[in-house]
């Protein structure tokens, strides 16, 4: 190493940064299907108690990813993968999304990050069927 140059951190080679004022996949995902609950309540296509469920799941999955985030560093047992898939398959995902991004956890590895991604599109296309009249409620 050159002499005055600074050693990289660990994970600071994949280039993967965020860059300021970018908005990442996983915080306009949340977003997006956030926008779409709103939008499904206010036009009383969803009863609110339903926003209540994505919420409180959501922030379930935060906080399981978080302690599994602060399990990881201390070497200590984990959370099990099934486990944060099935919080976000059962509405956390928006929560879920948020806290891998904000704690920069499971980002990297490719089958959970693709497992989510389908967990997402199922919420998704669910909402967006919901809004366009090709699924009804009840």
């Amino acid at each position: 190493m050159r002499r005055g140059s600074a050693r990289p951190r660990a994970g600071a080679m994949s280039g993967r940064r965020p860059v300021a004022g970018r908005i990442s996949l996983r915080v306009a995902g949340a977003g997006l299907l956030g926008g779409l609950l709103i939008t499904s309540a206010l036009l009383g296509q969803a009863p609110l108690w339903l926003l209540g469920v994505y919420l409180g799941m959501g922030l379930l999955s935060g906080l399981a990813h978080l302690i599994d985030k602060r399990a990881a560093q201390a070497g200590r047992w984990r959370i099990s993968e099934a486990k944060l898939h099935l919080t976000d398959l059962l509405g956390g995902i928006a929560g879920g999304l948020l806290a891998q991004q904000l704690l920069r956890h499971k980002t990297q590895k490719t089958p959970f990050v693709a497992t989510t991604a389908a967990i997402w599109l199922f919420h998704v296309g669910g909402w967006a069927a919901l809004l366009l009249g090709l699924i009804r409620p009840g």
